[in-house]
């Protein structure tokens, strides 16, 4: 396993401790989710295919102007399940591509 899928692996541990760690020491619990979006951007700085990361940046993105602007954090949260039906749906396309270029390249 490569560094860069260590880190990405270790990423939601590293999360979970830095917010239990602060909330329990210092009673901050609100803006310390935040530690969370981590999870997230972890791998988009260390891979170059921003493809298949790209689509829950975008939910997230769309939950927080809907939470911060309207204040309906409920209903917004279920922009996440689309999340899963996004990969069932794309991974295939998304895998084609990759494989596509891995081709070209062996073939120079």
């Amino acid at each position: 396993m490569s560094l860069k899928n260590r880190i990405i692996s270790i990423t939601p541990m590293v999360c979970l401790i830095i917010y239990l760690t602060v909330g329990f020491v210092w009673n901050i619990w609100h803006p310390t989710w935040a530690v969370f979006f981590l999870i997230i951007i972890v791998p988009v700085v260390l891979n170059s295919n921003l493809a298949k990361v790209i689509y829950p940046l975008v939910c997230i993105a769309i939950y927080l102007v809907i939470g911060f602007v309207w204040h309906y954090w409920h209903p917004a949260w279920i922009i996440f399940l689309t999340i899963p039906v996004y990969y069932t749906l794309f991974e295939p396309y998304l895998v084609k591509k990759k494989k596509k270029r891995i081709e070209v390249v062996e073939n120079d």
